[in-house]
């Protein structure tokens, strides 16, 4: 079975070059890397382990450098330049050296007879098995340039949806950092004063300041036992969500939180959709294409669900008879792709779904400072109010001594 090799290997004039290759095995990477004249240095099979991530989208600069490789490729190609200069072309125009590198072993491998396809699939870091698929589809029907039109014009959607989803949820950890950057330093510096104050005087201090002081004390002592512990807990979860039961109970509680799990659900229909109709157009069989898919979605629930949807296509089951069977997969989506398939025209209703939840997605993010301000709100509140009545209580205590 073709998995994934990263390798590392020298040039004939002594560079260094790294990357990402698929194959059946190491010895088919070192044959590749040799017929590319560079000597291999190390190959390791990466893990097959999906990463842990919220949406599992590219990086911006990544998207930005593909958006702009398929819109000048599709450009030249439309205009009869044929495909080496193309990328030649490309190749010079690229400052990001590591793109460039990607480029230059493409145009080798397309220069050796290979199909296009089959050349960017050597580097699934940048390439993802959708936008092969979609290239090695557009090659077989001759329409390379549609298909690469398509692709540049759903990275762009797609790209815009991910900053959506970014700016929706960059708010909320800001404030969750800054209230424990300001947890600490209260409790590492500010609480240690007032304790040495208040004892000066002997009078009793109240629950919430007795709480806050043993809290600080804990943590000014033993520092380095909260670090060991906390260093502790994360290799538990890490070891949990490693685990494919442990990974599937985090996406399923990610996709149940309020708010965020309704974005991360359109996010991720949206994204669905997007892909299938270019993947369908491009004249792949329907259920290739949700295979395909169900591989690049990162969280597994929902990935899941797409199985199960290919799984009843296969055995050309109704979506209309199996409305339980799907908790996440929203029920209007599931209508529309068998309205589509109905009437023939399920390109037209995979866009209408991608631009649906594409614009849900939109209006959540810009509003999502307004839903949550109330939460954070309260929570700022209660954490103020507990540090003024451990401050302040003391005080009114300390007057009533000194009235005595």
């Amino acid at each position: 079975m073709p998995a994934q090799y990263k390798y590392r290997a020298v040039t004939v004039d002594g560079r260094f070059r790294n990357g990402v290759i698929t194959a059946q095995g190491s010895d088919e990477v070192e044959d590749f890397l040799q017929a590319q004249r560079l000597i291999p240095v190390s190959v390791s099979r990466l893990s097959d382990r999906r990463p842990i991530t919220l949406f599992g989208f590219l990086k911006g600069d990544d998207y930005e450098r593909l958006i702009q490789f398929v819109s000048s490729l599709a450009t030249m190609y439309r205009a009869g330049i044929p495909l080496l200069r193309a990328l030649t072309i490309i190749k010079d125009s690229k400052d990001d050296p590591r793109f460039t590198f990607v480029i230059d072993q493409v145009m080798m491998s397309v220069q050796a007879g290979r199909p296009l396809s089959s050349a960017l699939a050597e580097f699934p870091e940048i390439f993802s098995d959708v936008f092969v698929a979609c290239v090695a589809a557009g090659e077989e029907s001759g329409k390379l340039d549609e298909t690469l039109d398509e692709l540049g014009a759903m990275l762009e959607r797609e790209l815009e949806l991910t900053r959506n989803i970014r700016s929706a949820v960059r708010y909320p950890l800001i404030v969750v950092g800054v209230m424990t950057l300001a947890v600490t330093i209260l409790m590492t510096f500010v609480i240690p004063r007032f304790v040495s104050f208040y004892s000066s005087f002997g009078a009793e201090l109240p629950l919430p300041t007795r709480i806050i002081i043993e809290t600080s004390n804990f943590l000014v002592s033993y520092w380095w036992a909260a670090i060991i512990c906390m260093a502790g807990i994360g290799y538990g979860i890490r070891a949990f969500l490693n685990r494919p039961g442990g990974r599937r109970w985090l996406d399923a509680k990610l996709l149940q939180l309020p708010v965020f799990g309704s974005l991360l659900i359109r996010g991720n229909t949206a994204r669905f959709s997007m892909m299938l109709r270019i993947m369908y157009k491009s004249g792949l069989p329907l259920i290739r294409s949700m295979e395909i898919l169900t591989a690049t979605i990162k969280n597994t629930v929902y990935s899941g669900e797409i199985q199960k949807l290919a799984e009843i296509f296969h055995k050309g089951m109704s979506v209309n008879q199996l409305d339980g069977a799907f908790r996440y997969f929203p029920a209007q989506a599931l209508h529309m792709i068998a309205i589509g398939l109905e009437s023939g025209n399920l390109e037209h209703m995979l866009r209408q779904i991608g631009d649906h939840y594409s614009k849900q997605v939109l209006y959540t993010s810009r509003h999502l400072t307004a839903i949550i301000e109330p939460i954070l709100t309260l929570v700022l509140g209660s954490f103020v109010l507990l540090l003024a009545l451990a401050i302040f209580l003391p005080m009114w205590n300390l007057i009533k001594v000194f009235n005595h």
